[in-house]
């Protein structure tokens, strides 16, 4: 439903993104994790037909980004943190707004009631929209992003700001839209959401580093450095000094450790297993984008 294949994008003489291949299949959530500026936005917008890519190719619901932006534009839901929500606007109204832009004037009204209900908005829908809460802020830019019935979904980072409950609540929405037949990509700079993904690429440098299911990619990491804990009140910076130790950091009563698959500092050592965050730290380190044995 989604490919991108050797895609890269420059702005002059800085490449933003350069040579990313991914696909989303329907029925999952595929989430492009990285830090800012990592090419995650850059990547959205062109797969969204906002941006044109300046080398390779990528197609959106069976369309060319490139030479069908047009048609790209109308198979997608698209939501940023708060961009496509009009503050000024009621929540039945910014709903009207985007369903009239896509749907005939027979279906708009059905399909705003259909949304209400399913994002618990009925209670707001004569509400100003910048009068609702971050949360349910975040919830209607979603509905609004579905309300047309995309077969295909551009999440970009839905629920930075948000506490854990509304986060929650945004990533059940989420889900549902998946299991519903939706391909949906969602770009995150939390590694804790990423867990949340049916699969996850990587991208660093506007490289993708890996790509696979969480659990591949954490396999992937074990492969490449071994994972440890260690009480002691020694500082993280002395324990990095230790052979073998790549990079520590403190974690309740003691350090996280990554090391080296051989090494054996002089520590009494606890097995952990990784993180994403974990993954992320020996990938970015490593530098390049190694076979993830059943990742693809």
């Amino acid at each position: 439903m989604v490919s991108a294949e050797g895609v890269s994008r420059r702005f002059g003489g800085f490449r933003a993104l350069e040579g990313v291949s991914l696909e989303v299949r329907p029925g999952e959530v595929f989430g492009l994790l990285g830090p800012n500026g990592a090419g995650k936005t850059t990547l959205i917008r062109i797969l969204s037909g906002v941006l044109p890519p300046s080398e390779g190719r990528a197609s959106v619901a069976g369309l060319d980004v490139r030479r069908q932006p047009d048609g790209v534009k109308a198979a997608i839901g698209y939501a940023t943190q708060e961009a496509s929500v009009y503050r000024d606007l009621t929540v039945r109204e910014n709903l009207e707004f985007r369903a009239r832009l896509y749907l005939g004037p027979k279906a708009v009204r059905p399909a705003v009631e259909r949304t209400l209900g399913r994002f618990g908005l009925g209670e707001f829908a004569q509400k100003l929209a910048g009068a609702l809460s971050g949360g349910w802020r975040q919830r209607l830019a979603l509905a609004q992003a579905v309300v047309h019935g995309p077969r295909v979904l551009f999440l970009d980072e839905p629920t930075t700001g948000l506490d854990p409950l509304s986060r929650r609540a945004i990533w059940d929405l989420i889900h549902e839209e998946a299991r519903a037949g939706a391909s949906v990509l969602v770009t995150t700079h939390y590694m804790d959401e990423a867990e949340r993904c049916t699969r996850l690429a990587l991208l660093y440098g506007g490289r993708v580093l890996a790509t696979g299911t969480p659990a591949e990619l954490k396999a992937l990491a074990q492969s490449q450095a071994r994972f440890a804990f260690v009480r002691t009140q020694a500082s993280p910076e002395a324990l990095r000094a230790q052979p073998g130790v790549l990079e520590a950091w403190p974690s309740g009563d003691g350090v996280r450790l990554i090391l080296e698959p051989g090494a054996q500092p002089p520590l009494e050592l606890a097995p952990a297993m990784p993180s994403l965050e974990d993954v992320f730290v020996v990938l970015t380190r490593q530098g390049a984008a190694p076979p993830a044995g059943g990742a693809r």
